[in-house]
């Protein structure tokens, strides 16, 4: 049975839980802000509250029922990237309380993100795709190993091992 999307109010994500239906990574954020309201964890559902307001600014920006698990991905993506690069400045600056709140907000944010691949597995899939396509140019290298691993591995690994097998 194909799944139906959310619409504002009408179905809850418990509702869908019990169904058995496949819980999305949006309505799993919507369902443990919930639970950790309830449960008076306040600075988790301040994160939490944070991450769906990006998820839907994202898709306002997407024709209406668009929006599919790699877009709230690829949000928790960039989000991620965000919140490390904080951490490393904050750690520049010997801001440890500051660190340790990113901390929390980076290991949450990383619960919802599929495990990324490794190194080896990203260099097999770059190499696959350089020797099928050799006389393709970096940037249409970067678009179509992007578009296999899209919000499973850094931009920047993927860049690296693009250049490096077109270069080797």
């Amino acid at each position: 049975m194909p799944r139906k999307r959310l619409i504002f109010g009408v179905k809850s994500v418990a509702e869908e839980a019990k169904k058995g239906e496949i819980m999305f990574i949006r309505d799993r954020i919507k369902k443990d802000s919930v639970e950790a309201l309830k449960a008076g964890q306040s600075r988790k559902v301040e994160i939490l509250r944070f991450l769906l307001s990006l998820i839907e600014k994202r898709a306002l920006k997407l024709p209406f029922g668009e929006m599919e698990d790699s877009d709230v991905s690829a949000v928790l993506q960039k989000e991620l990237k965000n919140k490390k690069e904080s951490k490393q400045m904050f750690e520049k600056a010997s801001r440890d309380d500051l660190v340790k709140e990113i901390e929390y907000e980076i290991e949450l944010l990383q619960v919802y993100l599929p495990e990324e691949i490794n190194e080896e597995e990203v260099e097999k899939i770059v190499g696959r795709i350089v020797d099928e396509n050799k006389e393709a140019n970096f940037g249409l290298m970067m678009n179509k190993v992007m578009a296999e691993l899209r919000g499973k591995v850094d931009g920047g690994l993927v860049s690296k091992l693009v250049k490096k097998a077109i270069d080797g």
